[in-house]
């Protein structure tokens, strides 16, 4: 019994040695080897010279059809997997004008308690500072960003080669950047139509540099600052770069509906925070409509008392000044639109005397009340008072006035409309078209605003749709004209008559169908093949009816993040393929920021704080002992640790066994 104690204890020890010698050996090899590929790194915006074992970008279709996925199987066609290409990383969108990597093997790593700030301008810039801590707090949180992606275990090997993954990103020797510098001319205090958003970016060994004309700028230079880093184990970095950027439209903007279905300020809030990741910088406030009044009037509190949904789903002064305000901030402006003569059954419900009353066969149509009634001077006083409410609280240039489809058929049918339409015939000596009627209003209308611009010694511009320009109807020189049915090859006809244009004909939100459909966004342009002065922008129209304020931001981004690079980035800038994993960085990118949103290109994941197990606590930054022991990010590394591991395990095992051999002999021999 003994004996055979004795050998099984041999056979132990010659197995844990025999352990060991295959550790130690292990551990050897990994040591030799430590340090391969540790500069590999792969990024789609950098060309394969530059990189080592170049992965293939993405071939995922982003326009599907439905015909390629059938589950027929044909031996002559490949299996296309319906998948959403794999995101980049650290690419911004939109896409600078000029955006260079000087080194794309380069890291720099940031710490917030290491980073020193200043800005070089002499007097106090508020907007700045406040947007500094904004975007340091974006900056210095950081996710678990796992780039791995169950791709690599794809059981077929010659599949996997074809497939594009993670790449590996090594923070070895990476150099420790201890300074931003703003360099800051102006500081204006509202944004508008002249407002420079021109920025340059440069990071290097010198730190970080922003140089912008006005605080406007600065701050698109901040949001692509915080778009080019991303973190890896807990920590922030970001390549050798330089840019120059500046947009290609000075019009960026978003129209939400907040008469269909009441927005909540706070999600008003979350609109205008991924405006800014896009650098959009106009929200269209299109306020009342058929359907509701929500606006608190001060001079005519019964419209929004009677007129809104529920007495308390109005927005106040106090909520527009809150809404202007948080706008100010990223530099959007916030254009107002009372939508007049049509489109305003709900003011009829505090002010029934306002509008046309509608006939049908000699007979009143219950409950149908047309546009506002023209051949009555309230009328005009009521909108006068009301616009000097609005132009006092809005600040923004532009103020749009509306001006579409006007039901003519309801004046026709009214006999005070009716009337009135012939003694304006008799005048001008022309026969009775309501169209003069139109017309009528709307330079009665205009009048009484320009008095208003002249009291308020500010300057304006109005804004209309495109059946004003259509009618021919008596607009300022300076009006602008927002295009809805056209295509841009209608931009040269109102810019014949020198009126600005903001086109929309091709950004409808609420008329997308299910599936992919931002390529369709991104390949729209405001112009044609020439480019016309007269165009200053284009707006992303989320129309209200079927679009609430509990789906309003999946459904807005990521799509509207397509047209916001069409409005901001270079014409040519059109490739989809290359665009696809940067729009999928950038959902993610929103995601993080906890702006919701939908998908872009189809089934994919993010890793967001509710996913993240290893999230680092919000607003944390390691230090440098911390960073000195860090792990490299590096399956030679992860294996070094594995390995090394193990040896410890096998060295204590065999002392294990020592000791209790030696145990076994010190013990008294017990025999019956």
């Amino acid at each position: 019994m003994a004996n055979k104690f004795v050998l099984s204890v041999k056979t132990i020890m010659r197995r844990v040695f025999l352990m060991s010698f295959l550790c130690v050996s292990g551990f050897t090899t990994i040591k030799e080897t430590k340090g391969t590929n540790q500069t590999d790194i792969y990024h789609p915006d950098m060309p394969e010279q530059h990189v080592k074992n170049p992965l293939l970008l993405p071939s995922v279709p982003v326009g599907w059809d439905t015909k390629d996925y059938k589950m027929n199987f044909r031996e002559s066609l490949n299996f296309k997997l319906r998948r959403a290409p794999i995101p980049t990383i650290g690419s911004p969108w939109p896409k600078p004008q000029k955006y260079l990597i000087n080194d794309s093997t380069k890291l720099f790593r940031l710490q917030r308690d290491k980073l020193g700030l200043r800005i070089t301008r002499s007097d106090d810039c508020q907007t700045l500072q406040d947007a500094v801590q904004r975007y340091l707090d974006y900056i210095f949180t950081c996710f678990n960003d796992n780039y791995e992606n169950n791709l690599r275990n794809v059981f077929d090997e010659d599949l996997k080669k074809k497939m594009l993954l993670s790449p590996e990103l090594s923070v070895r020797d990476t150099i420790l950047i201890t300074s931003l510098i703003i360099h800051l001319k102006s500081c204006s205090y509202w944004p508008d139509l002249a407002s420079k958003e021109s920025y340059h970016l440069t990071v290097n060994t010198d730190g970080i540099h922003i140089v912008a004309e006005d605080v406007w700028g600065a701050l698109r230079g901040l949001e692509t600052l915080s778009q080019l880093v991303f973190c890896s184990r807990n920590t922030v970095l970001i390549r050798d770069t330089k840019i120059e950027d500046f947009p290609r439209f000075i019009h960026r903007g978003i129209l939400v509906d907040t008469a269909r279905h009441y927005i909540k300020k706070e999600t008003i809030f979350q609109i205008m925070r991924g405006m800014e990741m896009n650098k959009l910088n106009v929200f269209h406030w299109h306020m009342t409509d058929d359907q509701s009044f929500p606006f608190q009037s001060k001079y005519f509190p019964e419209l929004s008392e009677k007129g809104a949904f529920h007495p308390t789903l109005v927005y106040t002064h106090t909520d527009v000044k809150d809404i202007i305000e948080f706008g100010r901030q990223r530099g959007i402006r916030v254009i107002p639109e009372f939508d007049v003569p049509a489109h305003v059954l709900s003011w009829s419900f505090g002010k029934p005397e306002l509008l046309t009353r509608c006939y049908g066969s000699g007979k009143v149509i219950p409950g149908l009340l047309g546009p506002l009634n023209p051949a009555r001077n309230s009328t005009y006083s009521l909108l006068q008072e009301l616009y000097r409410e609005i132009l006092n609280l809005f600040q923004d240039q532009l103020v749009h006035i509306g001006g579409d489809e006007v039901p003519f058929e309801c004046w026709k049918s009214n006999d005070e409309v009716a009337m009135f339409a012939k003694e304006l015939g008799k005048i001008k000596n022309t026969s009775s078209d309501m169209k003069d009627v139109l017309k009528y209003f709307t330079k009665r209308f205009v009048s009484g605003i320009e008095e208003e611009v002249l009291k308020s010694k500010r300057k304006r511009r109005l804004v209309v749709w495109e059946e004003s320009f259509r009618s021919n109807l008596p607009l300022p020189k300076n009006t602008v004209v927002q295009l809805w049915f056209s295509g841009s090859e209608y931009v040269p006809k109102v810019a014949q008559r020198n009126f600005s244009v903001i086109f929309s004909s091709c950004w409808y939100i609420d008329q997308v169908k299910p599936g992919s459909w931002w390529h369709a966004f991104y390949n729209c342009d405001p112009e044609g093949p020439k480019q016309s002065p007269n165009v200053l922008g284009g707006e992303v129209c989320a129309w209200g009816e079927h679009i609430a304020n509990e789906d309003v931001l999946v459904k807005m981004w990521p799509l509207t993040s397509a047209a916001a690079e069409r409005l901001w980035s270079k014409k040519n800038v059109r490739n989809i393929e290359e665009a696809a994993p940067r729009l999928e960085e950038h959902r993610c990118r929103m995601l993080r920021r906890n702006i919701p949103v939908g998908s872009a290109s189809g089934p994919g994941f993010c890793i967001t704080e509710g996913h993240s197990d290893e999230k680092k606590p919000r607003h944390q930054v390691l230090s440098e002992e911390i960073f000195r022991y860090m792990p490299l990010i590096s399956p030679v590394n992860e294996k070094y640790l594995v390995n090394l591991t193990a040896m410890i395990f096998c060295i204590g095992l065999l002392g294990f066994i020592v000791l209790f051999k030696k145990s076994r002999r010190t013990l008294p021999d017990h025999k019956p």
